[in-house]
């Protein structure tokens, strides 16, 4: 059950189509699990960046990424939890990542001299995959220096999901391509890089061939590793401390991508954990005698409308709920409802009351 996972899993990913509300679900999963674990970590790599904005963090932090940051005691009172609480939240940016993975893979001087590089610099918009790849390192490196008991990762729409699930296949797959391979310094091998020849010099300007030299001449050291990480990553999802939990809402089009999401994890045989239906309309709960003595008629009969179309809205609701389910049977299904506040803090705190049930 997912309330036994906030106790016993080490990593739980959130996955689900845009506009379901997936980055809230996966900090209210956090907040639960704060109730109950000493130190928890909620990443997310959602290229809107939403989840430090509803634990109340700066725009200046916001944009900065890099590594978490503990909640303070006002925040961890508005959100229901003890003042002693260890929940931290951290934003994904690929590059803080990659720094570090230069830093430790490479002397001083070597990485200085890559990081200085035009490609170096365009890497994370030249090579498809490599938000996910960093994501899998920064959560990986955590578990193994037990950083965290549990860290909840935030994964990015269904759209791109089946992407994040296949970046370390992809990544290993380009480094050890011919493509890129004709570009890594020769060695021992009879077959020349291309960036021997010397007319490659004159077709791409004395800078911007020397720096290119240089990437490729230091990156093959961090290619090694990449491609040795790659093969680990891969095994990452049949671990039995990482699951995950797919979000979906009521709504026609996010149930067909809720139900293809979840036929690709079942093909892949990654782990479910759980299937959250967010933003579930619930009756309106509306007592008319309650109100009959204390306003008009006409107000009454407004309430009476509005009671009617809340009503009707949950049963639809109801109704695609128990569709899916029946197409999915023997899997948890949890509903959270939709609640209608202008404060994100009383949103996360009511549905992670809602896992203590």
């Amino acid at each position: 059950m997912l309330k036994d996972a906030l106790l016993e899993k080490r990593c739980l990913m959130v996955c689900g189509g845009g506009g379901v509300g997936k980055t809230t679900v996966a900090a209210s999963l956090a907040v639960a699990a704060a109730r109950v674990r000493k130190r928890v970590l909620v990443v997310t790599i959602d290229p809107a960046k939403r989840l430090l904005q509803a634990f109340g963090f700066s725009d200046a932090l916001l944009q900065e990424g890099g590594a978490p940051l503990a909640l303070s005691g006002e925040v961890l009172a508005r959100l229901g939890l003890p003042a002693d609480a260890g929940l931290s939240v951290a934003i994904l940016n690929p590059k803080w990542v990659l720094d570090r993975i230069v830093s430790q893979s490479l002397g001083p001087g070597q990485g200085t001299k890559l990081k200085e590089t035009v490609i170096y610099r365009e890497m994370g918009q030249m090579i498809h995959g490599l938000q996910e790849y960093t994501a899998y390192e920064w959560v990986t490196r955590m578990l193994t220096d037990d950083e965290y008991d549990l860290i909840v990762l935030d994964t990015p729409p269904a759209f791109h999901a089946k992407e994040f699930f296949n970046a370390p296949a992809k990544i290993r797959n380009l480094m050890e391509s011919r493509v890129f391979q004709i570009f890594i310094p020769s060695g021992s091998s009879w077959i020349p890089s291309l960036l021997t020849f010397g007319w490659v010099e004159k077709l791409l300007g004395e800078r911007i061939y020397r720096e290119s030299r240089m990437f490729f001449e230091t990156f093959t050291a961090l290619r090694d590793r990449i491609i040795a990480r790659c093969g680990k990553l891969s095994e990452f999802f049949s671990q039995r401390d990482v699951s995950v939990v797919v979000v979906g809402t009521p709504e026609s089009t996010p149930i067909l991508e809720l139900e293809g999401l979840i036929g690709f994890l079942e093909e892949k045989r990654i782990p479910i954990e759980a299937v959250v239906m967010n933003q579930v309309e619930v009756p309106s709960g509306f007592e008319r005698e309650s109100w009959a003595s204390e306003v008009s008629p006409g107000v009454l009969e407004k309430l009476d409308e509005m009671k009617l179309h809340q009503d009707a809205k949950a049963d639809r609701a109801f109704e695609s709920i128990q569709r899916v389910k029946a197409r999915h049977p023997g899997r948890e299904w949890v509903e959270f409802p939709m609640v209608y506040s202008l404060d994100g803090f009383e949103i996360l705190r009511q549905n992670s009351e809602k896992m203590k049930n």
